[in-house]
Formats: C-alpha cells, sequence, structure tokens
C-alpha cells in the first residue's frame, strides 16, 4: 500500500502585511469608482448642454434646410401634416395668436418669423396645447410645438 504524501501547509500571511495589500487594493477600487462617476457626470452635462441648443430653430434649420417651421413664444413650431398622431387628433379652430411677420426667415428667429410660410399667414390655437395652426387660406396646417429633452 502506497503512503499518502503529506501535504505543507500554505504559509499565512502576517496580519500587518494582510491589512496593507487590503487597503491598497481598497485604494484602487475607490479610485477607479470615482473617475467612472465622475466621468457619468461631466458626459451627462455635455449632453445636457447641447440639448438645449439642438431645439433652436437655427439649429433645426442647420439640420434641414428645407424645414417648414415658425416661432412663436421663442419656441420653433414645425409643419406635422405628416406626423400619423397629430392627424389623428380632433382640431378646431381656436384663438388667433397673431400673423407670420417675416418668411424666409434662415438665421437670427424672432417670434412670428417662419421658414416657408407667407408673411400675414394667420395662426390660430388648436385646443391642444402642443399644436397650432396656420390658415393659409386654402388649407388649415397643424404644427407641432419642438421639444427637446
Amino acid at each position: 500500500m502506497k503512503s499518502a504524501k503529506l501535504v505543507k501547509p500554505a504559509k499565512l500571511m502576517k496580519p500587518a502585511k494582510l491589512m496593507k495589500r487590503c487597503r491598497r487594493r481598497l485604494n484602487c477600487f475607490c479610485a477607479l469608482m470615482c473617475s467612472v462617476v465622475f466621468s457619468a457626470f461631466i458626459i451627462g452635462c455635455g449632453n445636457t448642454a447641447s440639448t438645449a441648443e439642438n431645439a433652436s430653430p437655427e439649429a433645426l434649420y442647420s439640420a434641414d434646410r428645407d424645414i417648414d417651421l415658425f416661432v412663436y413664444e421663442d419656441t420653433a413650431y414645425v409643419n406635422a401634416v405628416d406626423v400619423d398622431w397629430v392627424g389623428e387628433l380632433s382640431l378646431a379652430k381656436g384663438e388667433a395668436l397673431g400673423e407670420i411677420g417675416r418668411s424666409g426667415v434662415t438665421d437670427d428667429f424672432q417670434d412670428w418669423d417662419a421658414t416657408v410660410l407667407t408673411e400675414g399667414t394667420v395662426i390660430y390655437s388648436s385646443g391642444e396645447t402642443e399644436v397650432l395652426l396656420a390658415d393659409t387660406g386654402e388649407a388649415l396646417i397643424p404644427y407641432l410645438k419642438y421639444v427637446e429633452g
């Protein structure tokens, strides 16, 4: 019968050395986690700042030179004829809010400026807070409030 080999027990570390090693690993882990959290914060703040810029009429026009929009109360309203859910709404011409003052505007947008609608086009409320109606004389065109965010 063969005799069993004796296995040497693992050498135990001294408590001071073990504590030092644990502290070093904990410090590295904490530094790594702080870096990740800080990076996520910086990236998140960067996106927030650019989101507000993207909602401006100038940015919308830069992204699409054929866009049909007008500005009312410092907010862009974009033609929504092709937006399915807007077409399903029961929209009715409400109170007249004003009329387009400048047409063909491509930069430095102000209230009542439009890219396509002609000067004098009357804008009406629709009963929906996000939709305004433009009366071209031939049709009522829904314009959807463009909100980024």
